[in-house]
C-alpha cells in the first residue's frame, strides 16, 4: 500500500516558509499603509501639505505589497507543481505495480482521469488555496491588530458584523464538499464516455448511432452544468456573505465614528485597512472551495494508492535459467517444469494465465513460480496479444527493453533476420515514425518487432502467449531464428480445449 505524497519535503518546505515570510512582509506594509494613510488624511484636513516622510512610506509600502504579491505567487505556484509532479509519480508507480489481470478490470478512461482531475484539484489547492491560508493566517491577525492600535472602539464596532458574516460563511460552506463531489462524478462520467467513444466514433456512425450518442452527450452536459453552476453558486455565495459583513462593518465604524467624534484621519485608515482585511478572507472563501475539490480528488487517489501491487524486481543472468511452476491453480494441481536454454510448449485453457504468472504480470498465492531454483526474477520478456509500443521512431521501438541501446547496424540485422525488411526499406528506416501500440502494421509485423525486441534486450526467459503466435503460419522458422539469436529460455503457452494442464517440452516445435 502506497500514501499520498508528503507535503514536508525540502524543497516545498522552503516554497511554505517563503510564502509566509511573504505574508509577514506584506503585513507589516500593511502597518506601515495604514499609519502613512491616517497621518496623510489628518494632514489634508488640517490643510497642511503632506511630509515627504508619509508619501515616501506610502510609496514603500506600495512597493513592497507588490514585490510581496509577486514572490508568493511565485512560490506558490512552485509549490502547486511540485505536489503535482510528486503525486503522479507516486500515481503513476502504482498503476505500473498492479497486477496485470488487476488493470485490465480498471477503466483506461478512469485511470487516465487520476493525471487531469486529481493532479488539477492538487495543484490549485497546494499551489493556491493553501499558500492563500498561510498568508492570510499572517496579514488577518496582523491586520485586526492594527484596527486596534489605531482605535480600539473602532476595531471593537466593526470586527462584530465582519465575525457574525465569517460565522454564517463556516456554517454555508460546510456543504460544498458534497457539491464537488457531484460535479466530480459528471465530469468523470462525461470524460471516460468520451475517451471510449472517440476511439470508434466513425464505427459508432456507421452504425447510425451519432445522433442517439449526441444527445446522450448534450443530457450529459446539460446535467454537468446544472452542478456546475449550483457549486459555483455556493461559492459566489460565500465571497457575498463576506463583502456584506464588510459593508456592515463600515457602516457601524462610520456610525459610531459620527457619534464618538473620532478623528476623521483615523476612521480613514481604519477603513483602508478594513478593506485589506475583506481580501484575505475572500481568498480564504477561494481556498476552502479549492480544499473540497482536493479532498474528493484525494480519497479517489488515495483509493488507487490503497490496491496491493507487485514488486517486479529482476536480475539479469546473462544466460538461460530453468523455470519451474508448483501448486494448486483453480482446484488443480500445475507442474511446469522448463529446462534450461529450451523451448516449452504450454497447452490447456489456463495456459495464457500460468504465463501471466512465470512472467510476473499477476501473481497467486497457491502458484510458486522458481527461476533456477530461486524467487529472483531474472530478466523476462512477455509477448500477451496486444502490441506494446510507444510513439517514436522504429529504432526506439525496437529497443524498448534494452538497457543500453544497441547500434544502428545491430537493430537493423536483428529486424532483418525476423523478416522486417519493408519496414527498413521505408524511406526514414530506422527513423521512420511509429504510431503507439503498432497501429499501422500487421499482426505478423508486430509479432516480429516484438521478437527482435527481446532478443535486443538479452532477456534470460521469454514467455509467448500471443493469438498473434497461434495465427503465425511461420511458427517454426520464427522459433530457429529466435533460438539462433538468443540462449534464452522460451515458453510457448497456446490455449486449448481440455480439462487438464498439459506441457511439452521440446527443443524445437
Amino acid at each position: 500500500m502506497s500514501t499520498s505524497p508528503t507535503l514536508a519535503t525540502r524543497d516545498r518546505v522552503i516554497d511554505a516558509v517563503l510564502v509566509v515570510s511573504c505574508g509577514i512582509a506584506q503585513a507589516a506594509a500593511l502597518a506601515v499603509c495604514a499609519f502613512a494613510t491616517r497621518d496623510a488624511f489628518a494632514a489634508l484636513h488640517t490643510g497642511g501639505g503632506l511630509a515627504i516622510h508619509t508619501m515616501l512610506a506610502l510609496a514603500a509600502a506600495g512597493i513592497v505589497a507588490a514585490i510581496c504579491l509577486l514572490l508568493s505567487r511565485r512560490r506558490a505556484e512552485s509549490l502547486g507543481q511540485s505536489y503535482a509532479i510528486a503525486l503522479r509519480h507516486a500515481l503513476y508507480k502504482q498503476i505500473a505495480r498492479l497486477p496485470k489481470s488487476r488493470h485490465d478490470e480498471r477503466r483506461v478512461g478512469a485511470l487516465s482521469l487520476r493525471f487531469v482531475g486529481d493532479l488539477s484539484a492538487a495543484r490549485l489547492w497546494f499551489g493556491r488555496g493553501l499558500p492563500d491560508v498561510l498568508s492570510a493566517s499572517v496579514v488577518l491577525p496582523a491586520a485586526v491588530a492594527i484596527l486596534f492600535a489605531l482605535d480600539p472602539t473602532l476595531a471593537t464596532a466593526g470586527l462584530i458584523p465582519l465575525g457574525a458574516a465569517l460565522v454564517v460563511m463556516v456554517l454555508a460552506a460546510w456543504h460544498l464538499e458534497r457539491r464537488h463531489r457531484k460535479l466530480r462524478h459528471r465530469r468523470a462520467s462525461i470524460a471516460i464516455a468520451m475517451i471510449e467513444r472517440i476511439a470508434i466514433a466513425p464505427d459508432l456512425d456507421l452504425m447510425g448511432r451519432t445522433s442517439r450518442e449526441l444527445r446522450a452527450l448534450d443530457g450529459q452536459g446539460a446535467s454537468l452544468r446544472d452542478d456546475a453552476v449550483a457549486r459555483r453558486g455556493r461559492t459566489a455565495g460565500l465571497q457575498a456573505i463576506l463583502q456584506i459583513g464588510v459593508a456592515l462593518s463600515g457602516l457601524t465604524m462610520l456610525w459610531l465614528a459620527s457619534r464618538n467624534g473620532i478623528a476623521p484621519a483615523t476612521v480613514a485608515a481604519s477603513l483602508s485597512v478594513l478593506a485589506l482585511i475583506a481580501m484575505p478572507m475572500q481568498d480564504l472563501g477561494s481556498a476552502w472551495d479549492k480544499y473540497c475539490a482536493w479532498r474528493v480528488a484525494r480519497e479517489k487517489a488515495q483509493r488507487l494508492l490503497n490496491e496491493p501491487v507487485m514488486r517486479r524486481r529482476s536480475r539479469s543472468k546473462a544466460g538461460p535459467v530453468s523455470v519451474t511452476l508448483t501448486g494448486m491453480y483453480r482446484g488443480k494441481p500445475v507442474k511446469v517444469d522448463a529446462n534450461r536454454g529450451e523451448v516449452t510448449k504450454l497447452t490447456g485453457a489456463s495456459s495464457h494465465t500460468l504465463a501471466r504468472l512465470i512472467a510476473g504480470l499477476d501473481a497467486s498465492n497457491s502458484v510458486d513460480v522458481r527461476f533456477d531454483g530461486q524467487a529472483q526474477r531474472p530478466r523476462i520478456a512477455h509477448i500477451g496479444d496486444d502490441h506494446l509500443g510507444l510513439q517514436g521512431s522504429l529504432r526506439r521501438s525496437a529497443t524498448l527493453m534494452s538497457r543500453k541501446r544497441p547500434t544502428d547496424k545491430r537493430i537493423a540485422q536483428t529486424l532483418t533476420a525476423f523478416g522486417l525488411e519493408t519496414l527498413l526499406s521505408a524511406p526514414q528506416g530506422l527513423d521512420q515514425r511509429m504510431s503507439e501500440n503498432g497501429k499501422g502494421l500487421t499482426a505478423a509485423q508486430s509479432l516480429r518487432l516484438e521478437l527482435a525486441r527481446v532478443v535486443l534486450g538479452k532477456c534470460d526467459v521469454i514467455v509467448i502467449a500471443s493469438s498473434r503466435w497461434s495465427a503465425e503460419p511461420d511458427q517454426n522458422s520464427l522459433i530457429e531464428t529466435l533460438r539462433g539469436m538468443t540462449p534464452a529460455t522460451i515458453i510457448i503457452a497456446q490455449t486449448a480445449v481440455s480439462s487438464t494442464i498439459a506441457l511439452d517440452n521440446e527443443k524445437a516445435l
